[in-house]
């Protein structure tokens, strides 16, 4: 039976972890401890939202908002580091604020970088599917350098996670382990998070993630019936990825037995009818943690009809910032053919692109009702009322 559900997200339709209990009271008391040392919260009290964490925090002795399962599992993983602990939902908190309350940051406190744009599955819900898309133009690897200006920026403001997928399969760029590598000397980057297929999930790979000590692998797995699940991740083997994934738990099992690096199962229920219980049973031998969502009608975006009742402000104009291959910037991969791309780092500073009159002035749209003026943003199936 499942015991709970409970979103990593605040969007309708966000991933919700499958039959967990959460429990942050252990993690609650450790950094309760913190508080008592007025110097040391001075020194991490530097804006109004670190002053609020904190003060509730003291006042009614938990913590201001509830955990998510992936929140829990990695403060678990550090508590021995209770101040980094602390810094750590501090960011969480402000990354909350900013999506939910609309906070402008002088900053993104969430990155997604994409190592590649292009992806050799076509699964029936993703754009890749729009031939449109998938042409010259569109599809490309980033380059190192690029990679190295942006994370080194990212690094420098504070920005406290970094994603490396978006619209394509990021395994396949051939110099993701430099990446994995160089994003691992960061010290200001609490969380570096990867998302695949599993198609190119090597031995070598599998260490290199380990070693770098990335917190969490996401695994797209929409099935765990083989012809459904290669029906909908179309071109790949269900006993090859099985493969892959048990050799990738078995590597951290038996070579990195205090990793850091959390394993999620990550679906889409794009059926509506999937067996929640037999799915998070099927995945949970070879993961920490297993995750479903409802599709989304954004595939293809622009063809959706359009919502004339659309007026949410979209949290993702607040809350991250999506980097293309090419260093364009995009609030957003519903929108994967950048009719709202805001700027480019390649060309111009993070902090310049992310206040830039174009963003800003979608932001103001956004918060005034004004959302449907805007393609695709008057026709996004996702939403947050």
């Amino acid at each position: 039976m499942i015991k709970d559900e409970k979103k990593l997200g605040s969007g309708q339709k966000a991933q919700t972890s499958i039959g967990e209990d959460l429990n942050q009271n252990e993690i609650t008391k450790k950094i309760l401890k913190i508080t008592s040392d007025e110097d040391l919260v001075k020194k991490i009290s530097k804006d109004k939202l670190d002053i609020e964490f904190i003060n509730y925090l003291k006042k009614f002795k938990k913590i201001i908002f509830e955990l998510n399962k992936h929140e829990e599992i990695y403060c678990k993983h550090i508590l021995s580091n209770p101040l980094k602990v602390i810094k750590y939902l501090i960011f969480r908190f402000k990354f909350r604020q900013a999506g939910e309350k609309k906070v402008l940051l002088d900053y993104p406190p969430y990155l997604l970088i994409e190592p590649v744009s292009a992806c050799n599955l076509r699964c029936p819900f993703c754009f890749q599917t729009d031939e449109t898309f998938t042409v010259k133009g569109n599809m490309g690897v980033m380059k190192f350098d690029l990679f190295k200006k942006v994370v080194d920026e990212a690094d420098e403001l504070g920005v406290g996670a970094i994603t490396l997928a978006s619209r394509g399969e990021p395994t396949m760029n051939k110099k993701l382990d430099l990446m994995l590598e160089y994003l691992s000397q960061k010290e200001n980057i609490f969380e570096i998070k990867l998302n695949t297929n599993a198609t190119f999930l090597t031995e070598k790979l599998c260490h290199t993630i380990l070693k770098t000590k990335v917190n969490q692998v996401v695994i797209s797995a929409d099935h765990y019936i083989k012809k459904d699940y290669e029906r909908l991740r179309l071109n790949a083997n269900f006993e090859e990825i099985l493969a892959n994934v048990d050799q990738f738990f078995q590597i951290r099992k038996n070579h990195y037995p205090n990793s850091i690096t959390e394993i999620r199962i990550s679906g889409v229920d794009n059926d509506k009818n999937l067996d929640r219980n037999k799915f998070k049973d099927f995945w949970i031998k070879r993961s920490d943690h297993v995750t479903a969502i409802f599709p989304i009608d954004r595939w293809n975006t622009y063809k959706n009809k359009k919502d004339e009742n659309i007026s949410d402000p979209c949290e993702n104009l607040w809350d991250r910032m999506y980097v293309w291959y090419d260093g364009k910037v995009n609030p957003c991969d519903a929108d994967y053919k950048s009719y709202l791309q805001f700027g480019n780092v390649s060309k111009d500073s993070i902090i310049n692109v992310w206040k830039s009159n174009k963003i800003m002035n979608l932001r103001k749209q956004h918060t005034e009702n004004l959302r449907n003026k805007n393609v695709p943003c008057d026709r996004c199936g996702v939403t947050f009322k």
